[in-house]
């Protein structure tokens, strides 16, 4: 194993780590909640032993991400010297582990070539490990318009309800929605996973035509595909693609239940949002003016609504809002003190979702969906 020199002692939550300097400002780098992302960090692939030692090297956020990056580095090689052995096991765990630190590595930075070189990595790193996994994520090409939608399928079993799980505004589907892909595998549906935020042309050339066209291209994709055809769909999905989710489920009668988690109901809620997510939003989007109102009425699908009391997208105006919206069965999961997706109340609310979505899926019929 190689070491990873410490450039200097620096405490990750000390407030002194935690405040953006002027050259952080001037660069367009504002320091994250480090506590919270350690949280997002441990339940999206990244160990605490690796965190923690990192942690002597770090003087600000580009050291933070390199160090992260010479990690995920290193579990790419093994990957690779594990493969040429002939092994299976291996290369698809630290294949994977490589993904999720070079995602992780990117995550603060402004746009920049640094920024762009980590993702590449990390979608490079997750094809690589994709056919190992069991069920194989097969990365489909899904025609909508003048471009291609691109997403990873993983077919639990020919015919089983199918999941299509949304990214929101800095989530990967090769990362956070693989890990919440999972959930759904595990109680014996497929899945199929896609990028919202991170598509730019995909989300320019959406919001001419309704963004939640964009689904229904991917319901219509699954249904030619042999292992899924017409089956019971779930549509799930995270900030934006919360919002998108919603759309979908009260313009396309072929979904069958839906879950927005840090949802909102229209784009007033931006001015709310921290500088970073804002920004990023913004930069995918423009500035649309988003809303559900028009769709009014038409919500008839089954609707979860999952928020953190912490999450700084949350809103309790805007979840009032998507309660009254929404005509057919609608419930809401708010966990106390939960931060940003949830992250650090995962124990509760994934098998909570999980059964939810599945109950729905398979029986249809409200008296057999709990929530904890």
């Amino acid at each position: 194993m190689e070491a990873v020199n410490p450039v200097q002692a620096t405490d990750l939550f000390s407030p002194q780590f935690g405040q953006i300097t002027e050259k952080d400002a001037d660069a367009g780098i504002e320091q994250p909640d480090w506590p919270t992302l350690y949280q997002r960090l441990l339940n999206f692939g990244v160990s605490y032993g690796d965190l923690e030692r990192i942690k002597a090297a770090l003087t600000d956020q580009v050291s933070f991400s390199r160090a992260l990056g010479n990690l995920a580095e290193r579990w790419k090689r093994f990957a690779e010297r594990a493969w040429k052995l002939g092994r299976l096991e291996t290369p698809r765990e630290q294949w994977k582990r490589a993904a999720d630190y070079y995602h992780y590595a990117q995550f603060s930075l402004p746009d920049s070539f640094l920024k762009r070189t980590f993702q590449r990595a990390s979608r490079a790193c997750y094809k690589r490990a994709a056919g190992l996994f069991d069920p194989p994520a097969v990365l489909c090409q899904v025609p909508f318009r003048t471009m291609q939608i691109h997403g990873y399928l993983r077919i639990r079993r020919p015919g089983a309800p199918c999941v299509i799980l949304i990214g929101g505004i800095d989530s990967a589907k090769e990362v956070e929605l693989h890990y919440l892909a999972e959930v759904f595998l595990r109680r014996s549906c497929s899945v199929f996973y896609f990028d919202s935020g991170r598509q730019r042309e995909l989300c320019r050339t959406a919001l001419g035509c309704g963004l939640e066209q964009v689904v229904s291209a991917i319901i219509d994709f699954l249904r030619n595909e042999p292992g899924v055809g017409v089956t019971p769909i779930g549509c799930f999905g995270l900030d934006v693609g919360a919002h998108i989710a919603c759309r979908a489920a009260a313009c396309d009668s072929r979904i069958n239940a839906c879950i927005a988690m840090s949802g909102f109901f229209d784009s007033v809620v931006l001015q709310q949002w921290p500088a970073s997510i804002r920004a990023t939003f913004l930069k995918a989007f423009g500035a649309p003016n988003l809303t559900l109102a028009p769709m009014t009425g038409r919500m008839k699908a089954p609707l979860l609504l999952v928020y953190g009391t912490s999450d700084p997208l949350a809103n309790n105006d805007q979840i009032k809002a998507l309660r009254e919206w929404a005509c057919g069965p609608v419930e809401t999961l708010t966990l106390e003190d939960a931060e940003r997706l949830c992250c650090n109340r995962f124990n509760e609310c994934l098998p909570a979702m999980g059964d939810w979505m599945t109950n729905w899926l398979l029986h249809k019929n409200s008296q057999e969906v709990t929530l904890i």
